[in-house]
C-alpha cells in the first residue's frame, strides 16, 4: 500500500503530536495567503453582480443561470474557507465545542453531496459513495462531522484531475466506523504524509499550480476527528492517488443506507 500515516488516541508516539503555534512573521504570510485566496472570488462576485445589477436584460436566460451559478459556487467556497478560519481560531485558543448526539453518517453524508456538488461540477468531477448496508450510529457533532467530510472531498477535488472521479467508503471495522475518501492525484510521500495535518502546512511545489490554500483544513479535520476520540490517517492508494481516512467510535442501533442515499452519486 505504500504511504501509511495515522494519527489519534492509538496512533504511534510522535506521530500527529500538536505542532508548535506558527511564530508572527508565520502569522503575517498566512493572513497574506488568506488575503490572496480572498481577492479572486470577491473580485468576480463583484463583477458578476454589478452587470447582473446594472442591466442583464441584453443576457439571454441561459447566461444568467451560467452566471448565477458561478456566484453560488464561489459563495459555498468562501463561506467554507471562512469556516475553517474560524474553526482554527477557537481550536488554537482551546474553545472547541462538540454538540454530540446519536446520528447517521448516511444523513451527514447527504448534507454534505448538497455543498460539493456544485464545486465539484465546476471540475467535471463525480462523487462516488459506496456504504456498508446497515451502518451503526455514531456519536457525533453533525456540524463538525459535516464540516470533516466536506474538507476531505474538496482536498481531493483540488488534487484529483478535472473530469475524474473522487470515491468516498463508509464501512464498519470492529467497533469503528470508517470513512475513506480517495483520489486519483498525484499521491503522497512519506515525508508529506507525516506533516500534511500540520496546521499551515503546504505540499512542496503546489504554489502557483492553482492548487494554493491556507493549508488548515487537514489539521481541521485531525483536531475534530481527535475530539471525538476518533482516528485520521493518510495513506497512498495502489493505481496512484492518496486515501484519507478516518474512524469514530460507534453506538449499537443501524441504520440502512440504501434507504437514505444511493450508493453512487
Amino acid at each position: 500500500m505504500g504511504v501509511t500515516v495515522a494519527t489519534g488516541p492509538d496512533a504511534a508516539p510522535g506521530i500527529g503530536s500538536s505542532a508548535p503555534q506558527p511564530a508572527p512573521h508565520h502569522e503575517l504570510t498566512v493572513l497574506a495567503t488568506v488575503a490572496h485566496e480572498l481577492r479572486g472570488p470577491l473580485t468576480a462576485l463583484a463583477t458578476s453582480s454589478e452587470l447582473l445589477a446594472e442591466d442583464f436584460s441584453h443576457l439571454d436566460p441561459e447566461q444568467v443561470k451560467s452566471m448565477l451559478g458561478a456566484m453560488h459556487r464561489r459563495t459555498l467556497w468562501l463561506q467554507g474557507l471562512v469556516e475553517n478560519l474560524l474553526c482554527a481560531a477557537t481550536i488554537r485558543e482551546g474553545r472547541l465545542q462538540l454538540h454530540r448526539q446519536s446520528l447517521s453518517l448516511v444523513d451527514v453524508m447527504a448534507d454534505v453531496q448538497a455543498v460539493v456538488g456544485p464545486l465539484l461540477e465546476q471540475r467535471g468531477q463525480r462523487l462516488r459513495v459506496r456504504m456498508a448496508s446497515d451502518l451503526p450510529e455514531v456519536i457525533a457533532d453533525s456540524r463538525r462531522l459535516g464540516q470533516v467530510l466536506i474538507n476531505l472531498i474538496l482536498n481531493a477535488s483540488k488534487f484529483g484531475a478535472p473530469n475524474s472521479s473522487i470515491d468516498v467508503t463508509i464501512s464498519i471495522r470492529g467497533g469503528t466506523v470508517r470513512v475513506a475518501v480517495a483520489d486519483r492525484g498525484p499521491g503522497v510521500s512519506i515525508e508529506q504524509a507525516q506533516r500534511l495535518f500540520e496546521p499551515y502546512y503546504r505540499a512542496p511545489g503546489t504554489a502557483g499550480m492553482g492548487k494554493d490554500g491556507v493549508g488548515l483544513g487537514l489539521s481541521i479535520v485531525k483536531s475534530i476527528v481527535e475530539a471525538h476520540n476518533g482516528q485520521v490517517g493518510v495513506e497512498s492508494r495502489r493505481g496512484g492517488g492518496a486515501r484519507f481516512w478516518f474512524s469514530l467510535p460507534t453506538v449499537g442501533r443501524t441504520v440502512s443506507a440504501k434507504s437514505h442515499l444511493s450508493i453512487v452519486s
